[in-house]
């Protein structure tokens, strides 16, 4: 992050003296310019521009440094002003900003480099990162240290647009061309030989620890090269670079080792890690974060993790409360958004961490109140295919939160008679027509396309989230899926019931994100294949696989919402679909069978119905996605992995029933119960339902259902006295 020495200072050297034809008293007083601006002592520097002014007449680039000085002596604070003044002078020179192809000349790199630089401040990552690319294919004849922040911004906007394999032979280049010590650039680092050849010479000899203080700029490489470790998931790797770090109270080190610590799912290490955040901290408007708030958003994060949704929505709304705070006490304190340094502009988190809020808040059970900070963040981050799952999830919870009840046949007895009329031998009971006990919002009937936890607004969502989906593997099929250019700040981000990200903090960036399936190779080398990813902000971009089992999860959610609204074509094509994927999890698949026989048995199609229920097609009810990804691999494979409680990172988010094979093929059996009574086969039915009652144990739940239907069957065959004895023995209460 910039502050007062930032690199927009970068014109001080563009605007170099020597390039004009001064006269020996002019060259000094340029000279003593530049000086006093390195010094910060910008009024000074002011003087001496306007006196050069005052002598050579205007000149563009005088005047272009005259205004960053200006800009400066205000602390960064009049950026609208500094804007204008800086368009202006553009257009006198004739130079267009906007056609990054007009840039011809390396004089005018300068230019385009201040102009990236407010774009960064932004969080306009895309239109930055066009710039600086254009701007350093002119690195070779430009001036040294122009040419150094110019890479640096390169570098940076490489690991924010998640481009971490193009960001590698980049940082390689400055280590190369402008870090003091001596050092193979990660680049070159593409054979396994040269991998051992480095550890073997780190284990000869002592390596000297790098602090901020003997060494700034190795230290800040250093920080980058563990980002892009961190992001390619070479985890042991970047544990090796971190150790070499001097652990002194800096914030970066902290950051970037409690990261690491959560990718290798040591997640109350992590909280250790976080935990010694301390001291002198600085203050939101000095360095354009607030590192409460980004302590209680990853906190919040690991806790959500280890799945403590409470502890994490805790966590979660204390870092948007300090967030919100810092926020509105630095408004006031610099009378308003025109008033605030250029490096806060773009500090305000109040999105990113209202997503990890929401989602947090959904595994909660509280999907109302989920919904609300979800609704708040799609207006932004509306390309988001998981994002738009999460919002109907909402929707689906507010229908029915939970399946658990409906195999608890002493809590559901009573749900099963309506009433009772009359007495003595004239007693009735009446049934009741269904057992569900799905929740329809009251109020009026609103368009599905205003938003609302009504499941004609969750299939808009899923239609959205299909339609993202289809447009990013039709990409991919035509080969020209790219990195995305994205626009806005990244946090990390599990996949379908997986982790929140965590923020960022001032020079450090987005961290990794678990779950990623970006490949490595041994002992952690740099041959990082190219990935092609989707879009998912605020959470890390979307890999191929990931991309493969949310689809599987958007069809599942879209074939259970048709049914639910009556729409049968739909919810078989959904459920077809689902089952033609080539990898599915064993809940998936349970639930893609069940949902193609109700479509097929409401469409009158019970023979078709009936072959979707065979139990033989259910071998486990898993939720876990095939294939194991390379962070697992690596997490496996680390010696030093937390062991002080069970293993954290297998913990479900929240409990699915059925979650035993035997239930799961009961459930299969009822529903083929029920097919062959709708034929008509109600002997059949008997038969297959007699099975199910009798398979009741502690590996095998029935529903409640297995009742009902069987009061039915026993009445549709004249057996009275049966089905008052079903009444007695499983709803008591009205004997």
């Amino acid at each position: 992050m910039v502050d007062k020495d930032s690199p927009v200072s970068g014109d001080k050297n563009g605007g170099d003296s020597s390039a004009y034809c001064f006269t020996e008293q002019d060259r000094e007083v340029a000279q003593l310019a530049v000086s006093e601006f390195n010094k910060g002592n910008f009024t000074s520097c002011l003087q001496n521009l306007i006196k050069l002014e005052a002598s050579c007449g205007h000149d563009v680039k005088l005047a272009h440094n005259k205004a960053v000085a200006e800009y400066f002596k205000s602390e960064l604070r009049k950026t609208e002003q500094f804007r204008k003044t800086f368009h202006s002078i553009c257009s006198q020179a004739h130079i267009n900003l906007e056609d990054v192809g007009s840039l011809e000349d390396v004089d005018n790199c300068i230019f385009y480099y201040n102009q990236a630089i407010i774009f960064f401040h932004l969080k306009q990552y895309a239109s930055a990162f066009q710039l600086i690319s254009k701007v350093f294919s002119f690195i070779e004849p430009m001036e040294e240290s122009l040419a150094q922040k110019v890479s640096m911004l390169l570098l940076e906007l490489l690991l924010q647009t998640h481009q971490p394999e193009k960001a590698i032979p980049q940082l390689g280049y400055i280590e190369q061309q402008f870090a003091s010590a001596p050092n193979i650039p990660m680049g070159k680092l593409s054979t396994e030989k040269d991998i051992k050849s480095i550890e073997k010479s780190d284990k000869e000899k002592n390596i000297e620890l790098v602090d901020g203080e003997s060494d700034p700029m190795k230290l800040r490489l250093l920080h980058y090269k563990i980002r892009c470790l961190l992001k390619t998931h070479q985890i042991n790797a970047a544990k090796r670079e971190l150790n070499s770090i001097s652990m002194k109270k800096n914030l970066p080190t902290i950051f970037l080792r409690a990261n690491l610590e959560y990718l290798r799912g040591n997640h109350r290490r992590a909280m250790r890690v976080l935990n010694s955040l301390s001291g002198n901290i600085q203050s939101f408007k000095d360095i354009g974060e607030h590192i409460p708030a980004l302590y209680y958003n990853n906190m919040g994060c690991v806790h959500h993790y280890i799945a403590k949704p409470n502890l994490s929505t805790f966590y979660l709304k204390k870092a948007l409360s300090e967030e919100e705070d810092a926020m509105r006490a630095l408004i006031t304190e610099t009378e308003g958004s025109n008033g605030q340094p250029l490096f806060t502009l773009g500090s305000n988190h109040n999105l990113e961490i209202k997503y990890n809020l929401g989602v947090a808040l959904l595994h909660t059970g509280l999907p109302t109140q989920a919904f609300d900070c979800l609704v708040d963040v799609v207006r932004v981050f509306h390309m988001n295919p998981r994002l738009w799952l999460r919002l109907a999830e909402c929707c689906i919870m507010v229908h029915k939160k939970a399946n658990d009840e409906d195999f608890n046949i002493a809590h559901r007895r009573q749900d099963m008679v309506q009433g009772v009329v009359g007495s003595n031998i004239h007693k009735k009971i009446i049934l009741s027509p269904q057992l569900a006990r799905e929740t329809v919002p009251k109020g009026e009937e609103v368009s599905s396309a205003i938003p609302s936890t009504r499941l004609e607004f969750a299939s808009l969502c899923l239609r959205n989230a299909l339609s993202l989906l289809n447009e990013f593997s039709a990409n991919v099929k035509n080969g020209n899926n790219e990195h995305p250019s994205v626009v806005s700040l990244k946090l990390i981000g599990g996949h379908l019931t997986g982790p929140p990200g965590v923020l960022n903090i001032p020079g450090l960036g987005p961290l990794g994100a678990p779950g990623s399936n970006l490949g490595f190779g041994s002992g952690g080398a740099a041959k990082i294949p190219v990935q092609r990813t989707c879009y998912g902000a605020p959470s890390s971009p979307l890999s191929e696989t990931e991309v493969e089992s949310l689809r599987c999860s958007v069809l599942t959610n879209s074939a259970y919402i048709a049914l639910c609204l009556g729409d049968y074509i739909m919810a078989l094509k959904h459920a077809q679909e689902l089952l033609r994927q080539p990898k599915l999890s064993g809940a998936h698949k349970l639930l893609g069978h069940l949902y193609a026989a109700e479509a097929f048995l409401m469409c009158n199609k019970i023979s078709d119905a009936i072959e979707h229920l065979n139990p033989d097609n259910i071998k486990d009810v898993s939720l876990v996605y095939p294939g194991e990804t390379e962070l697992d691999k690596e997490r496996g494979s680390d010696p030093n992995k937390d062991t002080d409680g069970p293993s954290e990172t297998k913990r479900m988010m929240q409990s699915w029933c059925p979650d035993k094979i035997g239930t799961a093929r009961a459930v299969l059996q009822y529903n083929l119960a029920v097919a062959f009574a709708t034929r008509g086969e109600l002997d059949k039915a008997g038969e297959t339902l007699k099975r199910v009652f009798n398979a009741r144990g502690p590996e095998c739940e029935v529903p409640t259902h297995v009742v009902m239907l069987a009061l039915y069957l026993e009445l549709q065959l004249g057996h009275s006295e049966v089905s008052r004895n079903i009444v007695r023995q499983h709803c008591p209460q009205f004997k």
